[in-house]
């Protein structure tokens, strides 16, 4: 009998995708075959998410909950000045939040798809190696998506409306999208780089909390501690929320400060780069593990 017909995948074990057997991938397929090879893996991550929901639930829950709480328990007791209409003022922060939190599903995703024996069962297929990554990145944006509709559901229940009009509220959607692509490619970059897939939440909420707290999304800069002031301003959140807020034609807060008065500018601005440094340092990790 063969000994081979029986040999051991390639990669076997817990560890990071490494040198491995490389019969199956297709290195030199174009963007054709990448993109096919995207859509299959694209639908198979949105099956694991159908058969596992809890994760995408989670992700929902706190903001959902606090978006109740606030909207229906305490109400316009708890709205800042200039800021009312208090379920309209909030309905944005918790948009962003989700965007924000959505980075620890796709860094623990990518941490499990380049674990050695998933990449191993992987290598021994015909398909392009960065449909791999590709698809991660394109299901996590669709849940995104999903997300912001849930979301906006739930705004409506409260008395949310979008004022300005269908095109100007597709523009706050488009501006919360691309943020979510920004934190998308930085959350694959983390989850390529990190050892485990268990260790990932040991740095994604370390960054993702202080994000989040630390900005204009429920309180004013000039209510906050003078040194945490300015990081409020520039944090790249504020200018996120104020533009989404903006342009759903919901209360903003007042400020002076430069990225608030140009809110919309600096969030496309941000993100952009976000996604021009990190995409980039993804790809080129990811082949790094294939060699």
């Amino acid at each position: 009998m063969s000994t081979s017909a029986h040999a051991t995948a390639p990669g076997s074990g817990t560890g990071r995708a490494g040198r491995t057997g490389r019969t199956g991938w297709r290195r030199s397929a174009g963007p054709r075959k990448t993109w096919s090879d995207t859509l299959v893996l694209t639908r198979r991550n949105l099956r694991h998410m159908a058969r596992d929901p809890f994760e995408p639930a989670i992700a929902l829950t706190m903001p959902v909950t606090m978006l109740l709480l606030f909207g229906f328990v305490f109400g316009e007791a708890m709205a800042p000045p200039g800021a009312e209409d208090y379920p309209s003022f909030l309905v944005p922060a918790m948009l962003a939040m989700v965007m924000v939190y959505g980075i620890a599903g796709t860094a623990a995703g990518v941490a499990r798809d380049t674990a050695r024996e998933v990449m191993g069962r992987f290598r021994s297929m015909p398909m392009a190696p960065l449909s791999l990554l590709g698809a991660r990145v394109l299901s996590d944006m669709l849940r995104g998506a999903v997300e912001v509709v849930l979301l906006l559901g739930v705004g409506l229940l409260l008395g949310w409306r979008a004022e300005d009009g269908a095109v100007a509220a597709a523009g706050a959607v488009g501006v919360l999208l691309l943020f979510r692509l920004a934190l998308v490619c930085l959350g694959a970059l983390l989850g390529l780089v990190m050892p485990t897939p268990d260790s990932v939440s040991m740095v994604v909420y370390p960054l993702a909390f202080p994000l989040t707290m630390l900005s204009t999304s429920f309180l004013p800069a000039q209510a906050m501690p003078a040194g945490l002031a300015p990081v409020a301003e520039w944090n790249p959140l504020s200018a996120v929320v104020t533009a989404t807020r903006e342009l759903f034609g919901n209360p903003a807060l007042p400020s002076d400060a430069w990225p608030a008065q140009h809110a919309l500018a600096v969030a496309v601005a941000v993100s952009t780069a976000v996604v021009l440094v990190t995409a980039p340092l993804a790809v080129r990790r990811f082949r790094s593990l294939d060699r």
